[in-house]
């Protein structure tokens, strides 16, 4: 039984190694270069029509307030990260385990997926503080908070990317009597990584959101913690250093999964450099 991972042409390592350069600088270029319009633009608007920092500092206020509090932030940074991380992989789990089991199941499908979109569509706000609730103060409840956020997208792509299978691929399986584990490890789960990976892109943002929401409701560490104690100061250039990290924190956690991404299913079409 053939592996369908197995069927990419063979490359050698230097242009492998060539290709890859040039898709990370087609990648870093634009965003760099209209992350410096931007700044510059709103550095000279603010300077310009003199923008009071409490309604929105000047990047250069963020900045500083970033280095001169860059040991407090990055430490906080830090545990929202571990927070992040350790929902994400908790709900991600989970919400794989669920996805396959309504792909292979109508019934299960059928009898539980209303509620799961039901649970989805409670806001994190409502729910958080009864989770934290019942699993009391500390890093716990804040994980959970985020694996329940996290969860729902892997779910759903899981199942749809498990019955998105080819037919006629599924009738070699059939006629080379490949058993169901066959099946599903060479076949149906392939397949479906494409689908599990965007849902991992958007567990991995609900993750840093779910992880800094909790930290709102009850916490004495954290970015959350920073951003609502220097709300409740008016230290706005602190709070938007918070933010900012935050931003950098989600889309280096994407980049991660989308490194992966490149790594795990090159084969699939849509890792192809457009012509």
């Amino acid at each position: 039984m053939t592996d369908l991972t197995s069927q990419a042409p063979a490359t050698s390592a230097p242009a492998r190694t060539n290709d890859t350069l040039r898709s990370v600088i087609s990648m870093v270029w634009p965003p760099l270069l209209s992350f410096v319009v931007v700044v510059t633009l709103w550095e000279c608007a603010i300077w310009h029509w003199q923008v009071p920092s409490y309604l929105v500092p000047a990047p250069s206020a963020i900045w500083k307030a970033t280095w001169f509090n860059h040991g407090s932030i990055f430490g906080e940074a830090l545990i929202t990260m571990v927070e992040a991380a350790a929902g994400f992989a908790i709900g991600s789990f989970a919400g794989a385990v669920l996805g396959v089991v309504f792909a292979y199941s109508q019934l299960m499908s059928r009898a539980f997926l209303p509620y799961v979109i039901a649970a989805n569509t409670i806001p994190v706000v409502g729910i958080a503080p009864i989770i934290i609730l019942w699993l009391g103060s500390g890093m716990a409840p804040k994980i959970a908070v985020t694996a329940l956020l996290s969860f729902f997208p892997l779910a759903l792509n899981m199942m749809k990317g498990m019955q998105s299978y080819d037919r006629i691929i599924a009738d070699v399986f059939h006629v080379a009597a490949a058993s169901r584990w066959q099946t599903f490890w060479k076949m149906r789960l392939p397949g479906a990584l494409p689908f599990v990976f965007v849902g991992l892109k958007l567990n991995i943002t609900f993750a840093v959101i779910g992880a800094i929401v909790a930290e709102f409701v009850q916490a004495n560490r954290g970015l959350g913690f920073v951003i609502m104690s220097s709300y409740k100061m008016l230290n706005m250039p602190r709070l938007w250093a918070a933010m900012v990290v935050s931003a950098i924190m989600g889309v280096a956690l994407f980049a991660v999964v989308a490194w992966l991404e490149r790594r795990l299913i090159p084969w699939h079409g849509s890792m192809r450099e457009p012509a």
